[in-house]
């Protein structure tokens, strides 16, 4: 099924249940149906009592600061994975931010280590370890295929460090440990029966932090990366990282992948206060599903995105690595639309022996793993200017 099918239909069937409704009220004996009384009126922003999710801005700066430190490699600093490993852990004090050397938080023991068949935390390390090999080697190194080093755009305006494959060490890090940690940990831990289910305790608030339920709700939206005071009329002002911000690309072709997600958001943390445990469970659902388009879309985005800038090796790579990215991590949602053979056959494109490699890629490729997220997630009225 359709994303955008499913609410055409969806609107469809409601003009045509009202107007049913409607004329067999006329009938001359009928008891006419009582109108639906309206809903409860939600917040415009994640405007509730008792939000905390510190936790989750920690591990959000915490990444931003170790890629920070990777893209030092494009100035001719090779950073070393000792630095790279204890920034990852949160152990010995690595970061410039006193507060998150102090904090209790990590990225390495939130990072998926199930067996969905995708990125886990051993080799995240290892991503880490190939980097700061290649990097000491190859800093200096103008990239080619089947040597690492450095390329720069054609209009001279950046570089990147890519290894042997094509692959941008950079991207390949940030984006899955979006996907491992902070997508994996909303859409498989936080919004799931453990932390949000019947049995947990939805009575006792602590102060500034709520109910357990409470907590673990406002946890799940903290991975997303956008401020609580976000809206549908100003998220494109509002400070958004990470997924936050990916959530725009679809907004501009008229799919309203921010606007969707912030609302289910609302939607369940008022179910959760409200203790109408039908609104919360229609909510978490709605995340899943609504965080899952954000990935589709923005991965199109860079297929498109590589595809237009064949030839220009820097921007080529760049945007390839962001979108293998987006669609491997796909798997870190169990509830996802796309199949898993639908999926294993896409990241074939782009891998050899199961490990990203693009120096062999074509356009043709390219098109085929759009056209086939199009369909699946009926995006092929947008597909081409995502």
């Amino acid at each position: 099924m359709k994303y955008l099918n499913t609410i055409k239909m969806m609107t469809a069937f409601s003009v045509v249940a009202a107007l049913f409704l409607s004329s067999c009220g006329d009938d001359e004996g009928t008891t006419p149906t009582p109108p639906t009384p309206p809903g409860p009126t939600l917040p415009d922003a994640y405007s509730f009592d008792n939000v905390s999710f510190g936790g989750q801005t920690d591990r959000l700066n915490m990444l931003a600061e170790m890629i920070s430190t990777i893209d030092e490699v494009t100035s001719g600093t090779a950073p070393d994975a000792t630095t790279l490993l204890n920034m990852y852990a949160n152990e010995n004090s690595p970061f410039s931010d006193p507060a998150l050397n102090a904090s209790t938080k990590q990225l390495k023991s939130k990072t998926y280590n199930l067996g969905f068949g995708v990125i886990n935390d051993v080799e995240i390390e290892a991503y880490i370890n190939a980097f700061a090999q290649d990097a000491a080697m190859y800093k200096d190194s103008t990239w080619a295929p089947g040597q690492p080093g450095i390329v720069t755009k054609a209009d001279g305006s950046g570089s990147y460090f890519l290894n042997a494959d094509g692959v941008e060490y950079s991207e390949i890090i940030e984006k899955t440990l979006m996907h491992a940690v902070f997508y994996y940990q909303a859409c498989e831990v936080y919004t799931r029966e453990g932390k949000i289910g019947d049995a947990v305790d939805n009575t006792i608030v602590t102060p500034g932090k709520g109910t357990d339920m409470e907590h673990h709700w406002d946890e799940a939206f903290g991975y997303w990366g956008v401020p609580t005071d976000a809206t549908a009329s100003n998220f494109e002002s509002a400070d958004l990282k990470y997924f936050g911000k990916y959530a725009k690309k679809g907004e501009a072709v008229g799919i309203p992948t921010f606007q969707n997600l912030l609302g289910s958001f609302i939607k369940g943390r008022y179910g959760i206060s409200n203790m109408d445990y039908t609104m919360r469970d229609e909510a978490a659902a709605e995340v899943r599903q609504y965080w899952e388009m954000v990935a589709v879309t923005t991965g199109m985005h860079y297929l498109n995105g590589a595809i237009a800038n064949v030839g220009d090796d820097a921007k080529f790579y760049h945007e390839l690595s962001e979108a293998y990215t987006f669609i491997q991590g796909l798997a870190y949602n169990q509830d996802r639309l796309i199949s898993t053979s639908d999926w294993a056959a896409m990241l074939g494109l782009l891998e050899v022996n199961g490990e990203a490699s693009f120096t062999g890629v074509s356009v043709a490729d390219l098109n085929t793993i759009k056209d086939q997220l199009a369909s699946i997630y009926g995006l092929e009225a947008v597909k081409d200017q995502l």
